[in-house]
């Protein structure tokens, strides 16, 4: 096996020592050591043995891994569950990682961010008119918020009347 474009050989143990480094720098998950496995031209009968010594000196942890990309997606970017949820799934996560990851989310800081969200937007839109409505809709269902959270949001009149409030 070889190191990318460098031509030297890594023996098993540079590979592990250069994949825990990699890991040590941010939480990563199986697929993302697998790739960069391969992109290292890592000899592929190493590969499951270099993860299996990952996971056992924890390493790499599928469960860390996913509570802290949903937090992150979420904090960081503003992404709702729909929307971590792919990322999720695109990374090869267990479907009961991904629903552990999601209720870890906070309701309350999630619907409050969302109510920011869509505020933010109708005021951006400048009036409170059904059309507005249904584009900040839009907006939130496109960073992955859930359309009966939505719905809700749109339909309480404590928003509804902070946008009034706050639109001459």
């Amino acid at each position: 096996m070889t190191g990318k474009g460098s031509g030297e050989f890594l023996d098993f143990g540079q590979a592990y020592r250069k994949a825990a480094d990699y890991c040590a720098y941010q939480d990563r998950c199986v697929s993302e050591i697998q790739l960069k496995l391969k992109t290292w031209n890592i000899d592929s009968s190493l590969t499951g043995k270099i993860i299996s010594k990952l996971l056992e000196e924890d390493f790499l942890n599928e469960k860390r891994f996913a509570l802290n990309y949903a937090g992150g997606k979420f904090r960081i970017n503003g992404w709702g569950k729909l929307k971590i949820s792919a990322g999720l799934r695109a990374k090869s996560i267990q479907p009961l990682l991904i629903s552990l990851a999601l209720s870890a989310l906070d309701d309350n800081e999630y619907n409050a961010y969302l109510s920011i969200l869509l505020q933010k937007k109708l005021m951006q839109l400048g009036s409170n008119t059904p059309q507005n409505r249904q584009k900040a809709a839009w907006f939130a269902a496109s960073r992955g918020f859930e359309t009966g959270i939505i719905a809700t949001l749109l339909k309480d009149n404590d928003l509804l009347n902070f946008i009034n409030t706050n639109n001459p």
